[in-house]
């Protein structure tokens, strides 16, 4: 009996289960034949995958240092400049009857000018000037280590006080990254437009009739 209960508690032999139903007598062994050593059991799986994992795919972009938190600030600061960039596109034509791809052959027209005034230098050295100082602001919101106040500064660029309304931000921010996605495609639209027909957004839009649908006009540039 010492020698059953000694086999069945061994480490060798594997680890005695006792028999639930009390009185039989009966021992029951499992046999593993681990040699001493226990194999721990193994993790519980997880419910739900953690929202920052990111699970490996045929095209994978993400890394470390340009993670997914990277491609949501680059898709909402070029959403913003698409968004002024459509506006701007629209309204100059609007206003001026000129095409936004030939704006800036009007400030070259008498000379350089700049919004319609003349300017003590040329067009390049504008360009330059306006690069290093954009390059400076960026330099500055990239220095912020918070990744949430280099897209949603607050202070001075909430001058609505809009911030401390954490539900109404909220909306905000979604209705901002909704109209940005589509401020991008619009713009890429005006892009190939303006590449294919030569005309601004409006002026495009004035030349198609009911004769000529825009679905025949998509087909014969296809």
């Amino acid at each position: 009996m010492a020698t059953t209960t000694a086999a069945a508690t061994s480490g060798i032999f594997g680890i005695r289960i006792q028999d639930p139903r009390p009185g039989t007598g009966r021992v029951q062994a499992r046999f593993g034949f681990s040699f001493g050593k226990m194999k721990p059991a193994p993790p519980p799986k997880k419910s739900r995958q953690d929202s920052w994992e990111i699970q490996p795919t045929p095209f994978q972009p993400y890394t470390e240092v340009f993670g997914i938190q990277r491609f949501r600030e680059c898709e909402l600061i070029h959403g913003r400049w698409a968004m002024l960039g459509t506006l701007g596109a629209i309204a100059v034509e609007g206003l001026t009857g000129i095409a936004w791809q030939d704006a800036g052959k009007v400030e070259l027209v008498e000379g350089s000018s700049y919004l319609g005034q003349p300017l003590p230098f040329s067009l390049t050295t504008l360009i330059w000037i306006e690069v290093l100082v954009m390059g400076y602001i960026e330099f500055q919101r990239n220095a912020e280590l918070d990744p949430e106040k280099r897209i949603y500064p607050g202070g001075s660029f909430d001058p609505l006080g809009l911030g401390p309304d954490p539900e109404k931000l909220d909306t905000l921010k979604l209705t901002e990254i909704k109209h940005s996605r589509l401020a991008m495609v619009a713009f890429l639209i005006f892009g190939l437009q303006a590449a294919i027909t030569g005309k601004g957004p409006i002026s495009f839009l004035a030349t198609l009739t009911i004769s000529e649908p825009l679905y025949l006009w998509v087909m014969e540039v296809i």
